[in-house]
């Protein structure tokens, strides 16, 4: 029986993409690099692969952390205006940077 690669199931963020398309949001449109995950349905899990994937989890979430640790002081002493938004958003896409760069490295 073959097992489903369940990291490909990211993939499906992308579709918020479309909605940068239909309400004419350009930020909506990062989401489109989710489908960069589309990949990993063809990719049989095994256990290698499923160390390399924790690993790659582990470092995003400590530089997502991180990274919230650093913008929320700087957030609150710039005074920006749409601080909690600007935050999380950096936050989150540090981490899934820091998690995509990570597991490319560790295959």
């Amino acid at each position: 029986m073959k097992r489903i690669n369940k990291l490909g199931f990211l993939s499906l963020l992308g579709l918020l993409g479309i909605m940068g398309i239909v309400t004419k949001e350009s930020g909506y449109l990062g989401f489109f690099g989710f489908l960069y995950y589309l990949r990993y349905f063809f990719v049989i899990p095994d256990e290698l692969f499923c160390r390399n994937v924790n690993r790659s989890a582990s470092l995003g979430f400590f530089v997502g952390i991180a990274v919230l640790g650093i913008t929320i002081p700087m957030g609150s002493l710039l005074h920006w205006i749409k601080a909690p938004i600007t935050v999380f958003a950096a936050s989150f896409v540090a981490s899934v940077f820091a998690f995509t760069l990570s597991l490319v490295y560790y295959e």
